[in-house]
């Protein structure tokens, strides 16, 4: 068997290891990594948010909240949209007014559920939800359980992609006000984002693979 020159060999080798780092970094079929919690920008997909108007809506069952108590979620294609645009990728969090990075509460799913599934981000089991599959799905119904103490008026905030190079970012439900405290004049959902540096990196990995492959010719 015909061996390849030793550096020809070191070229291939570190290739391959390079291949290797991109692809934990590309294709989530399985949902959206653990680094994606924060800023709750699509790793990997190489393109910037849509500024389009997003076509998904959160309906919810109610609007406030005591601590404990369940509230169902309708997220929702608009009429208008259905049939061009579907999800195929999803991250769910519920954010405080405050713009701290976390989410509060838990989230469950139907048992027979084929595309969203409970996530633990912030190192707590259900803290999200996220997409395991990429059927095309144009609605879907969840819920969320307030924790057992006051944690100030919310908002649901969700990434939703309809493929890689369409997606929103900063989907937003309505004020979830928490029932404990008065509305407050300054409740926001303008918190800032990190997604422009997502992309770079993204950008930045390919650049890295065409440069490989050309060493190797």
């Amino acid at each position: 068997m015909q061996r390849l020159p030793f550096g020809k060999t070191m070229k291939f080798a570190t290739f391959i290891a390079v291949l290797a780092g991109i692809s934990c970094c590309h294709g989530y079929s399985l949902g959206p990594p653990l680094e994606a919690c924060g800023d709750m920008f699509p790793t990997g997909h190489g393109f910037q948010a849509s500024t389009d108007a997003s076509p998904f809506s959160f309906n919810l069952t109610k609007n406030t909240y005591s601590p404990g108590e369940r509230i169902e979620v309708y997220l929702n294609t608009s009429q208008e949209m259905y049939g061009d645009y579907f999800m195929e990728g999803v991250l769910i969090q519920m954010r405080p007014v405050t713009c701290e990075v976390k989410s509060i509460g838990t989230f469950s799913v139907p048992d027979q559920d084929e595309f969203l599934k409970p996530f633990s981000c912030f190192g707590r089991d259900g803290s999200a939800l996220r997409h395991y599959s990429h059927l095309h799905i144009y609605n879907r119904t969840f819920s969320w359980t307030a924790p057992s103490q006051s944690s100030g008026h919310l908002y649901i905030r969700a990434t939703i992609a309809r493929n890689q190079e369409k997606f929103w970012t900063n989907v937003y439900s309505e004020y979830i006000l928490d029932e404990s405290i008065s509305a407050s004049a300054n409740l926001t959902h303008d918190c800032p984002t990190a997604g422009a540096v997502g992309v770079a990196v993204s950008n930045i990995l390919a650049g890295f693979t065409v440069v490989l492959t050309l060493i190797l010719l």
